[in-house]
């Protein structure tokens, strides 16, 4: 498959060779065709994210080292769908706000309004305030 040296000519002014180094594969491939990255024992977190991104069915199947390509890849699976959760969510809580604020809007109320009733009430509360205090001199 791969050599250690490979040897390209190249046809140029001078006529002269290159001499490419390739790499070797590090070791025996696996009869039964995993991977040959580390494996590494998964923590609670890690066997939830491996069953609910379905790469087990259940946490008892899960063996005791599993790979890092196999973790890294449930976790962004994972982070992909709770993502995409969150997307919906938003969507959801923005369309929410419009029906409600398209029915405020239908009864009457607006911010603006909300707003001169405050200053109203408190001016009143401020006055009321004013006249019950004695006056110094």
């Amino acid at each position: 498959m791969f050599t250690k040296m490979n040897r390209i000519n190249l046809l140029g002014r001078n006529n002269f060779a290159v001499i490419r180094f390739m790499a070797t594969p590090s070791g025996p491939k696996p009869v039964d065709g995993g991977s040959v990255s580390p494996r590494y024992k998964p923590t609670e977190f890690q066997k939830t994210l491996l069953v609910w991104t379905k790469k087990y069915k259940s946490k008892e199947e899960i063996p005791s080292l599993v790979s890092s390509e196999t973790i890294d890849r449930a976790r962004t699976e994972a982070r992909i769908k709770f993502s995409n959760f969150l997307i919906v969510l938003t969507a959801l809580g923005s369309f929410s706000a419009i029906l409600l604020g398209k029915a405020a809007a239908k009864r009457g109320e607006s911010v603006h309004k909300m707003n001169l009733d405050w200053h109203k009430q408190y001016e009143e509360d401020y006055k009321k305030k004013q006249e019950g205090e004695p006056k110094a001199a």
